[in-house]
């Protein structure tokens, strides 16, 4: 079997997180046995024309065990919305012709996020009679059915494509709309995350936090209630593992709040960097305002580490009372409640058990499932 990505987002330029999940489901398609490939369409910002004009406009890059098939144009949303999808389409469209002068005719295109790559994959689709799966991974999907900016686009999308998302709670939303979606979740490679080591607090609780820097992260709230937990006696610190737009808005949040000296950004870090960096923490923190999944959760429950979020919805669905704490949004003090607890109740906390609920998002089970669905679609 052989398929297309056909991802929205791609890690590169300033963002070198946004969309990563996509080259690692690409990655382990190919561990599990179909031949995959992926096509980006990359849209470059408007505001630099000279810099656009200067590029190479087709890249081919080598991964571990499939290709990039890059080809870049100019991000025209800013000027009009319409004419950038339209845009949008038509370059992948001549892209996609492209592909086949060298590459066999996918049994399937497989779509990352419903506007851009979702609407012109279902053109693109149709056009050549393939068919088409897209997932969204964006948290807030109400606005694809609400907003009359999406409605068309999205309308198309369903009709013209097996639709699914990346947590349960999407799929409900989609449900509202239309009768049918699948779940594919985010795939985790929870063999690099194992972790055999006994944990035990011995001193310091040491918390951290995998995240791009960026506005919903909300860092902040973070950071009041380690303020609070210190001023009651707790003895804590936390590691911050990522970067993004907002670190200096983050690290003058963290002197704002007097925790400078408890809270440690490590900045970018590679997955088998981090996957060490974890066997030394005792607990994953997600201070989030919403999250479609939340990877790094998964990957600390597999590494045997309790998670702490807030109810951000996408890590609602794996977390519970015994693999973490769950704590309101955008309230400190009830994160300091939920970090108090996680600590105090550390020994209870079995390892099997979360590695066990890892094992539901490993990559060979997101990869069955997906199989599951191209198969069903092909049928």
């Amino acid at each position: 079997m052989r398929v297309l990505v056909i991802p929205t987002w791609y890690p590169s330029g300033e963002d070198k997180l946004m969309g990563l999940y996509h080259k690692e489901f690409t990655s382990a398609l190919n561990k599990y046995g179909i031949d995959a490939n992926m096509l980006f369409i990359d849209r470059q910002r408007l505001s630099k024309p000279f810099k656009y004009l200067c590029m190479k406009k087709k890249e081919i890059d080598e991964e571990s065990n499939y290709k990039v098939f890059k080809y870049r144009m100019l991000n025209l949303g800013p000027i009009n919305f319409d004419l950038q999808v339209k845009s949008y389409v038509k370059k992948l469209d001549r892209a996609f012709k492209d592909y086949l002068k060298k590459n066999p005719k996918p049994d399937i295109l497989h779509a990352q996020v419903t506007v851009p790559a979702g609407y012109a994959a279902c053109v693109v689709g149709k056009k050549y009679g393939i068919p088409v799966v897209v997932t969204e991974h964006g948290g807030n999907l109400e606005r694809f059915f609400k907003n009359e900016q999406f409605k068309e686009y999205t309308k198309f999308v369903m009709e013209n494509s097996t639709y699914s998302t990346v947590s349960n709670y999407m799929r409900d939303i989609v449900l509202k709309y239309y009768d049918k979606c699948e779940v594919i979740p985010n795939q985790v490679n929870t063999k690099l995350f194992k972790n055999d080591q006994k944990r035990e607090i011995t001193g310091t609780f040491k918390l951290v936090m995998v995240c791009a820097l960026r506005e919903g992260k909300r860092l902040d709230i973070a950071f009041k209630a380690i303020r609070k937990l210190i001023d009651d006696g707790v003895d804590l610190h936390l590691d911050i593992i990522g970067d993004g737009f907002y670190m200096d808005i983050y690290k003058k949040a963290s002197r704002d709040e007097g925790v400078e000296d408890y809270v440690t950004f490590l900045g970018q870090k590679s997955k088998e960097e981090i996957a060490k960096l974890l066997c030394d923490e005792h607990a994953l923190l997600i201070s989030s305002e919403l999250e479609s999944f939340a990877i790094p959760g998964v990957e600390a429950l597999a590494s045997g580490m309790p998670v702490i979020t807030t109810d951000c919805l996408g890590p609602s669905e794996f977390v519970d009372i015994k693999c973490g704490a769950i704590c309101k949004v955008n309230d400190p003090d009830d994160m300091a409640r939920a970090i108090a607890k996680v600590r105090d109740d550390y020994r209870s906390f079995a390892k099997d058990y979360m590695e066990e609920v890892a094992r539901r998002f490993s990559e060979e089970s997101v990869v069955m499932k997906s199989k599951e669905v191209y198969e069903k679609l092909l049928k």
